[in-house]
């Protein structure tokens, strides 16, 4: 697949609109603002916790297919248009808005940008912020092959974000279950087989974590609603705002991690040099869920610079697309060779990011996921009609359980049951016993 760096230009009416859309002033960033801080104990006020799910069949992972991407309007919308168009050409864009009103603007924004507007669906919801990935909803796999919303505390006190996982469970008909665990979902990683990646800023109560959560804790709140059985902790780096693990760490498949690297001590910020490293190494040295080593690709970071540590690692796999954040800096060609060397048969497409850094975050900071359908496998395939306790033998017993079945002196299972069910009508009576007999018969 192609590589390329993505500096797009629209219409100049178009992007002067865009342009003004925000006011800088009013963006909440992606770490904590100082008033803020003032209000931790607002974490999670009024927040629907329920009890787990019964059963976790699949926890989607970063690199799995998707029907689309969810997107919130509320700040950088030359890159969010940007982002969308890309994703739209393939996949749905879901784009959160306040009201039909904003909505018509920024749907004459986007068309005029060149977008596939049959591609793009608006979700009304108001929302106190740009960054999904921390506050959007995670997603399960249930029993019967539906997907279902798991909503973690969002670790700053902005309850319009909070309560966005469960509004839009609402809108979209879905099981929802709600966490006490306080994290960001931008210090979450899943490898779809139950492996899970945080960082030990989950435990830094200064970042709007729970002062009291313990590692066991964290095991149990992540095996019960994402069904995680390998939890690994890594350090978090230094003076990147929030401390979340998506700023280095990235899994790309089941057994390939890719992790930030600095050229040398100077370029990152605090101990950040050898903070990659050792987490590199640690996660060389440590297993999936499966009992096999990862495979550790290394990719640059850009040096810390401004008070800002810029990253390439925060990007977002979009089926069989990358966007990889760039700043027109010495790293960019070198990270998106890293990138299409690890992911050859992918997209790599990179989108200036100088903007959104500064708050903090990149690509993968404001956008979440939403999964394709999963097909489960049919539990009755190994079933054979007439067979119908399953002994690989059609004989006088399944004649027997028929009866059963016909006089309802046995419940039987779906599987039983569509084996019973000889002529296929839907139900199982005296001509499926009939039906099941010559079979037999003719079969001797």
């Amino acid at each position: 697949m192609k590589s390329r760096l993505s500096f797009q230009i629209f219409l100049l009416p178009a992007l002067i609109t865009l342009v003004v859309a925000q006011n800088p002033s009013e963006i909440l960033p992606r770490g904590l603002t100082t008033e803020e801080r003032t209000r931790l104990d607002e974490i999670g006020v009024n927040r629907t916790i329920t009890n787990p799910p019964d059963s976790v069949v699949y926890a989607p992972a970063e690199y799995d297919s998707l029907d689309g991407i969810l997107y919130a309007w509320e700040a950088y919308p030359t890159l969010l248009t940007q982002l969308i168009k890309e994703t739209a050409e393939d996949d749905t864009a879901w784009v959160v808005v306040d009201n039909q009103t904003e909505a018509d603007t920024v749907y004459s924004q986007l068309s005029a940008a060149g977008i596939d507007m049959m591609r793009v669906q608006f979700i009304f919801d108001g929302l106190n912020s740009v960054w999904m990935r921390d506050y959007g909803p995670w997603w399960i796999v249930e029993p019967d092959g539906s997907l279902a919303i798991i909503d973690l505390v969002y670790n700053r006190p902005r309850p319009a974000d909070d309560a966005f996982p469960e509004d839009l469970a609402n809108q979209w008909g879905l099981n929802y279950y709600g966490t006490a665990l306080v994290e960001a979902g931008g210090n979450l990683l899943l490898d779809g087989h139950g492996t899970a990646l945080v960082s030990d800023v989950v435990f830094d109560a200064s970042q709007g974590f729970d002062p009291d959560l313990t590692e066991t804790q964290l095991e149990q709140y992540l095996h019960d609603y994402f069904g995680v059985t390998n939890l690994i902790i890594t350090d978090h780096l230094d003076y990147d705002g929030t401390g979340h693990i998506d700023m280095f760490v990235k899994i790309i498949n089941d057994s390939t991690i890719i992790v930030g690297e600095y050229a040398t001590p100077g370029d990152g910020a605090g101990n950040n040099y050898t903070i990659c490293n050792q987490v590199a190494a640690q996660l060389a040295a440590a297993t999936n869920s499966a009992g096999e080593p990862f495979n550790i690709v290394r990719v640059p970071m850009p040096a810390y610079s401004g008070g800002v540590t810029y990253t390439h690692i925060n990007s977002l796999i979009v089926n069989k697309k990358v966007f990889v954040p760039t700043y027109g800096g010495a790293t960019d060609n070198t990270a998106i060779a890293a990138y299409q060397q690890a992911m050859p048969e992918y997209e790599i497409i990179g989108f200036d990011c100088n903007q959104i850094i500064t708050a903090n975050g990149a690509i993968h900071c404001i956008a979440m996921k939403v999964p394709a359908a999963i097909p489960l496998a049919d539990p009755c395939a190994d079933w054979v009609v007439g067979d119908v306790n399953n002994d690989q033998t059609r004989d006088i017993m399944d004649v027997l359980l028929t009866v059963d079945f016909v006089l309802e002196h046995q419940n039987p299972g779906q599987c039983a049951f569509e084996a019973a069910d000889g002529n296929g009508d839907g139900d199982v009576d005296i001509l499926d016993v009939i039906t099941l007999i010559r079979n037999i018969l003719e079969l001797d």
